[in-house]
């Protein structure tokens, strides 16, 4: 288990860092918030693809070759980034980190399921959730120190050295399985109407919580902080300190046995965030990103219950979980675009306010579903 805490800790740190990163450099390349959108709007709709074909293959021949794809990946979105000149550029390397994406959570949480059982799977998945947490907070402070003291191009040479330990760490997973793939299963494996309506209702159910947090992270916080006069190193620090507040709620959650009560403060602080981070803006934005925070890493236990209640029993456990990502991934690639375009014309308090009230539905479905399913 502690290559994979290992191989989730290097990749968020690269992963997160690189989502301040390239929005950033496109800005101080001229490229304006529509066009960044659609820049960034690549990456979901190659990682849903992805994964969907990487974890049907995946519950064929193992989970280990597609560790080692990821951390391959890795190394080579981050050199078409450091040599990209154009949106178009860009978007490719978006491609290629949406088939990063794909490969780790093809089999991520497979390779949990596989090593643990029942309620233990779901607060390993937590653990390791915090520590990309706690992961991406360190690797978007060590972003924004590198932005502050070096060029775009040093800060991107020291994620591939990164890129690199990952990929040799990856060869340490256990993992393996068939050595021939039969096409004809992956079809089926990956055919929605075979799958059962609990799968099929919590796929829908998780896209409010997904939209709601992509945005953000994805796009709109290094925007709007970099738009209300912070400089690299303080969009670092905001961000960072989201993220730890997220990890640090997560862990806490799981430690005191706290019940639904504290997750819908949770859902309301991130709401509150939501309206009054753009309203307020300037110092407030910290403390107002912090509180956010609060929201996240109390999801982050409600999206894991999810997932282990729909896919974590199945037979093909990659291909359901796979499955089961699908509609929230292609609705953040469609909202990521919608949101440049509202920014540009309404500006960013709609998008903070839209996310905010999104996330809120999300949890009432949740526990709706599960409480259906008897899971609490």
């Amino acid at each position: 288990m502690d290559e994979l805490r290992i191989i989730n800790f290097l990749d968020a740190f690269i992963a997160n860092a690189l989502s301040i990163i390239i929005p950033l450099l496109l800005v101080a390349k001229g490229v304006d918030v529509v066009q960044i959108g659609l820049v960034v709007s690549m990456s979901p709709v190659v990682f849903v693809v992805s994964r969907s074909i990487f974890a049907a293959m995946s519950d064929q021949v193992g989970v280990r070759k597609f560790f080692i794809l990821n951390g391959a990946m890795n190394v080579v979105s981050v050199l078409i980034y450091l040599f990209a000149s154009n949106p178009f550029l860009f978007s490719i390397g978006k491609m290629f980190e949406g088939v990063r994406n794909g490969a780790m959570w093809s089999v991520n949480r497979t390779a949990v399921f596989m090593r643990r059982s029942g309620r233990k799977a779901v607060d390993e998945m937590s653990r390791i959730q915090g520590i990309r947490m706690g992961a991406a907070a360190m690797g978007i402070i060590v972003a924004g120190v590198l932005l502050n003291n070096y060029p775009f191009d040093a800060a991107l040479v020291f994620f591939v050295i990164l890129g690199v330990i990952l990929f040799s760490v990856s060869f340490l997973v256990e993992g393996g399985g068939r050595s021939k793939m039969r096409i004809k299963e992956i079809f089926e494996q990956l055919d929605f109407r075979r799958k059962n309506e609990v799968l099929k209702r919590t796929s829908l159910v998780m896209i409010p919580q997904s939209v709601a947090t992509a945005i953000p992270l994805s796009l709109i916080f290094p925007l709007f902080l970099r738009d209300i006069g912070y400089d690299y190193w303080l969009i670092g620090v905001a961000i960072a300190l989201y993220y730890t507040i997220s990890a640090i709620t997560t862990f806490l959650y799981m430690k005191m046995g706290w019940g639904k009560g504290a997750m819908w403060v949770g859902a309301l602080a991130f709401l509150a965030g939501g309206i009054l981070l753009p309203l307020l803006g300037g110092a407030w934005a910290l403390p107002l990103m912090a509180v956010m925070g609060i929201g996240d890493g109390m999801a982050t236990p409600l999206w894991e219950a999810l997932v282990f209640n729909s896919a974590g029993r199945s037979r093909d456990m990659s291909s359901d979980i796979a499955l089961l990502h699908t509609p929230p991934n292609l609705s953040n690639a469609v909202c990521l675009i919608a949101a440049g375009v509202i920014v540009k014309l309404w500006g960013y308090w709609v998008v903070f306010f839209s996310c905010g009230a999104l996330f809120v539905l999300s949890f009432y479905l949740s526990f709706g579903l599960l409480r259906e399913s008897r899971y609490f």
